[in-house]
């Protein structure tokens, strides 16, 4: 009786093996490569400008990317030092008037003035989380 003793079905299956390891490596590095290109979160750009008036404080969008009601905050900074001021937003409306969660194009942001002092020269922050959206120094 003879044994056969023939290896050439087994290194086939080894190299075939061998090969879809090597495809699933390179398509892991390549997916991973690919996932760095992506952009990643932006800051938020808006342009802002801003009018006053006895009592209150009006911002106006002109332009950029739409900011939620809920993430923007508006502080008040005495330039000569002092501790920082958080003005309430009373309303945030849109192009027509009409009140919205959103600070966006034509829209405005309306806070009172009645928390500072006149005479003194105030550094005027609106911010989101991430950045400063407008800066400017009013003398109430």
């Amino acid at each position: 009786m003879s044994c056969d003793t023939s290896d050439n079905a087994i290194t086939s299956v080894v190299g075939e093996m061998l090969i879809l390891v090597l495809v699933i490596i390179l398509v892991s590095l390549f997916a991973t490569s690919a996932f760095n290109l992506l952009p990643g979160d932006r800051e938020t750009v808006a342009t802002v400008s801003m009018s006053h008036n006895d009592s209150h404080l009006i911002f106006w969008h002109k332009g950029g990317d739409w900011v939620d009601k809920k993430d923007l905050t508006i502080t008040a900074t005495p330039k000569a030092g002092g501790d920082r001021i958080t003005l309430p937003i009373d309303e945030v409306s849109d192009y027509s008037g009409s009140p919205v969660e959103v600070f966006d194009l034509g829209g405005s942001i309306t806070t009172k003035t009645e928390n500072l002092s006149e005479g003194v020269v105030y550094e005027i922050r609106v911010t989101t989380p991430k950045n400063v959206i407008y800066a400017r120094e009013f003398t109430r």
